[in-house]
């Protein structure tokens, strides 16, 4: 049973200065986040020791000795706050995010032993005769291999090296193509772990207005009951969350400028210009004081002997992921009757054939929600009857085998996952939104989404997670937004933004360790280099946020929500 949600006031920020301190001084977010986690249940029993769920007996409520006991009887509060998190507290959670996450880590598992991975590399190398056709190739294939992020750090570098320092491309550029090319694009794919995780957070921020009383009429129907009982509806939320995708500038403009530097267009700049020009004088492609930093982890994803590296065996599953998870966002959707009388919904009309433009608001009506673990899970069991029935995995056993490895792999974004839900259910359980809301009641509405986007920024930076600094801003970000009247998807957008720029940048990001070890270069030059070009990405992108702050109304939506 959940916790009754109590109001903390600056005790609230507990777990969530805990988690970025810890995650930076101990260069380890998972230590962190657990901390952060832990903390909540000691602060929580210490505040409310009467509580049915502290234990603490009548006769000391009250008191201080009471209020001591509260802390202590609160650590048995702590598998509460991580089983009641959004992630656990619904079927829909469990089934689209976690299944998917280890469907899509036993299908990538099951593409790099089949050569399909390889495949997809082998053809962007086939045309590379120059450096700056190695970079192109880099850059593409991070693009192309971008189902998951983990997953595209650990495939890209290792697969893409050869490749780049034959033609003496510095590892450290290619780190910066590995982790600013595929990460932020799986940001941006629906249909990818990102997606569905996404969603759950916007559910978790639109059930905390709704507590606060801010949530507006309008969208009543994106949270079903009341009080400690309300939880999102997460079929409603998916135009909201294709909303925040367009507004997600810096994952665009970190895409746009790492395609401009690989083609010559932006400069390499500071740290990468002397990496760069070291390289192609033949003075190696890592310094001799570097400590390159090479990934173990890749030594056991090996094409079988009997695969052929085939991009089409990578094309065909993404493919019936995508399809499957489209089909399954439109199968249940009532189609839009045109109403007379009401011609501005009609779009044009041939041949008594009418396309309707619907209402707003009807297109949470008419999209039933991507089905991503169904299709996470097809595309999985295709995968293994194509690698079958073509040979290219010798085995069932074989093939189990690949399944393992690509679960493990993808083990730890799992974990991480898990702690950042119940970081944000634990913040949420404390009040933290209720707090912070009351620091921007006077704040003007257009430089919001410029301040949440700063903000997400910095905590991202600190704590080297997207998503457990998505647990902590988006119950404090969709409040502030209806209490100011700023924009609702652009501020997601600097939500989603701000996170990513911490991983994209901070040396202790999990993402930018793993493009440092499978690029093979020295971590910190990675850092060093990466950051000039994520700093210009932020700047970009929080003049973006300033200018559509001002210009954008309240109610500005792409699709109607």
């Amino acid at each position: 049973m959940a916790l009754e949600s109590i109001d903390a006031g600056v005790w609230s920020l507990v777990p969530a200065v805990l988690a970025i301190s810890l995650a930076w001084t101990t260069r380890d977010a998972l230590i962190g986040l657990f901390v952060g986690v832990a903390s909540a249940g000691p602060v929580y029993g210490a505040l409310r020791p009467g509580a049915d769920a502290v234990g603490v007996p009548p006769d000391f409520v009250g008191t201080t000795a009471g209020n001591a006991l509260g802390f202590l009887f609160g650590f048995k509060l702590i598998p509460t706050l991580v089983a009641t998190a959004p992630l656990f507290s619904d079927a829909w959670y469990v089934e689209n995010v976690l299944l998917a996450i280890f469907a899509i880590g036993g299908m990538i598992g099951l593409m790099i032993r089949a050569g399909a991975i390889r495949g997809v590399l082998e053809a962007l190398a086939d045309w590379a005769d120059s450096p700056a056709d190695a970079e192109k190739a880099a850059y593409i294939a991070g693009i192309t291999v971008h189902i998951d992020d983990y997953f595209n750090c650990l495939v890209v570098g290792s697969m893409m090296r050869p490749l780049t320092d034959k033609y003496n491309v510095s590892r450290a550029k290619l780190a910066y193509y590995v982790d600013s090319a595929g990460s932020p694009a799986a940001r941006l794919a629906f249909y990818s772990t990102w997606g569905a995780a996404l969603i759950g957070f916007i559910g978790g921020g639109l059930t905390e207005a709704q507590k606060q009383g801010v949530l507006p009429e309008s969208m009543g129907g994106f949270v079903n009951g009341t009080g400690e009982s309300a939880s999102a509806v997460t079929a409603e939320i998916w135009p909201l969350f294709f909303n925040s995708l367009f507004f997600g500038f810096y994952s665009w403009v970190a895409l746009v400028i790492a395609g401009l530097v690989a083609w010559q267009v932006f400069p390499n700049i500071f740290g990468m210009d002397r990496e760069e020009t070291r390289a192609r004088n033949g003075g190696g492609v890592v310094g001799d004081d570097h400590d390159p930093m090479i990934s173990e982890e890749m030594d056991e994803y090996e094409m079988a002997p009997t695969a052929t590296p085939d991009w089409r065996n990578f094309a065909v599953p993404v493919a019936t992921m995508i399809l499957v998870g489209l089909g399954a966002m439109f199968w249940r959707g009532s189609p839009v009757v045109h109403v007379p009388g009401k011609p501005e919904n009609l779009l044009f009309s041939v041949g008594g054939y009418q396309l309707m433009v619907p209402p707003a608001g009807a297109w949470a009506f008419n999209i039933g929600g991507v089905k991503l673990g169904l299709a996470a899970t097809t595309a999985l069991v295709v995968a293994f009857v194509l690698y079958r029935l073509r040979g290219d995995i010798p085995s069932n056993d074989d093939a189990t085998d690949a399944l393992v490895r690509g679960f493990k792999g993808i083990f730890l974004a799992a974990l991480i996952l898990t702690l950042a839900s119940s970081i944000q259910n634990s913040v949420t359980v404390l009040g933290i939104a209720n707090f912070v809301t009351d620091w921007f009641q006077n704040v003007p509405a257009w430089i919001i989404p410029l301040l949440v986007f700063f903000s997400t920024a910095g905590i991202s930076f600190a704590d080297g997670s997207s998503w457990s600094t998505y647990g902590i801003m988006f119950p404090i970000a969709i409040p502030v937004a209806f209490t100011t009247g700023a924009n609702l998807p652009l501020v997601l957008g600097a939500v989603f933004s701000g996170g990513i720029f911490g991983d994209h940048s901070s040396p202790i990001s999990d993402t930018t360790v793993l493009a440092s070890s499978t690029s093979g270069s020295d971590h910190l030059v990675h850092v060093r280099t990466q950051i000039p070009y994520a700093v210009i990405t932020a700047a970009i992108a929080g003049l973006l946020f300033l200018i559509l702050g001002v210009v954008l109304p309240q109610g500005f939506e792409v699709i109607p929500y």
